[in-house]
């Protein structure tokens, strides 16, 4: 007597596997949400002082240097983007690679582990990246304060 597998138990569990990942993405966006939002922060502020030192109004070396702390920080976040970006990229390669292993049984096993370990080594860099941000920018606040300070006097 052969046992009949019932075709919603196949999909229901494809589903399953999937929806981990679309979780994960979900993360992955909020991540990319805040690094976007901080960014644009940079931007704006940079802009900011480039008016301020095109109008001369301040001291064009404490200027400066807050423009170069904000030029590595945008250059952080930039690459922190990048390897979001590239990690959304690979879970969904991982999706992919398990609707197809199991609907075309192609035995895709080494390369799905492979693409989520991948996709979890780039989010590691990425959210590096972002501790590397915010370190920059919380060891340029002493400089960037007493510059306020002596401006209010």
């Amino acid at each position: 007597m052969s046992r009949m597998t019932p075709f919603f138990g196949d999909i229901s569990n494809i589903i399953s596997l999937a929806i981990t990942p679309a979780f994960l993405l979900l993360g992955l966006m909020m991540h990319i949400r805040i690094l976007n939002n901080r960014l644009a922060r940079i931007i704006d502020r940079s802009r900011l002082l480039e008016e301020r030192l095109q109008s001369q109004s301040g001291l064009p070396s404490v200027l400066k240097h807050e423009l170069s702390v904000l030029y590595r920080r945008m250059d952080v976040i930039n690459r922190a983007n990048i390897f979001a970006s590239s990690s959304v990229i690979m879970v969904c390669a991982v999706v992919i690679a398990l609707l197809a292993d199991d609907l075309l049984n192609l035995r895709l096993d080494s390369l799905i582990a492979f693409l989520f370990v991948f996709a979890m080594l780039l989010l590691i860099g990425s959210f590096s990246l972002f501790l590397h941000e915010i370190f920059i920018a919380s060891h340029s606040l002493p400089a960037t304060a007493l510059h306020r300070s002596s401006q209010l006097k």
